[in-house]
């Protein structure tokens, strides 16, 4: 009985179901990438009202007034974005939202522990 009653839902419910689905699944973004002499970031963060990418490559400054902050810009997905000169190496780095959540890149499966108790997301430039 309750095989049956699990089958007959299934066949009710999958074929709605597939179709709401396709419809919430995004682009998948990928992680930070190498174009044309830039590193390029991007963010999937819709309220979010500013994003900054801290990290050893620019001091780990974020905000309107820190010189070397890297501010990404909102395209019109959503999606935050910026494209950044870096020199070859390896860096730690974090996304920091409305100047106070620091959070790991969702797009980027590369971390590391920064031996004071942190994670950050790693970025190698080639």
């Amino acid at each position: 009985m309750v095989k049956s009653f699990v089958k007959i839902l299934s066949l009710i419910t999958l074929p709605f179901l597939g179709g709401c689905t396709l419809a919430w699944v995004q682009e998948r973004i990928p992680p930070p990438f190498e174009k044309n002499g830039k590193v390029f970031f991007q963010l999937d963060a819709p309220s979010a009202k500013s994003v900054y990418i801290a990290g050893e490559f620019n001091g780990w400054e974020y905000g309107a007034g820190s010189p070397r902050a890297i501010k990404m810009e909102k395209n019109e997905k959503g999606i935050w974005q910026a494209s950044v000169e870096i020199p070859s190496g390896r860096y730690q780095y974090k996304f920091v939202l409305d100047n106070y959540t620091w959070i790991l890149d969702p797009h980027n499966p590369l971390t590391v522990d920064d031996g004071r108790g942190n994670i950050n997301s790693l970025l190698i430039v080639k």
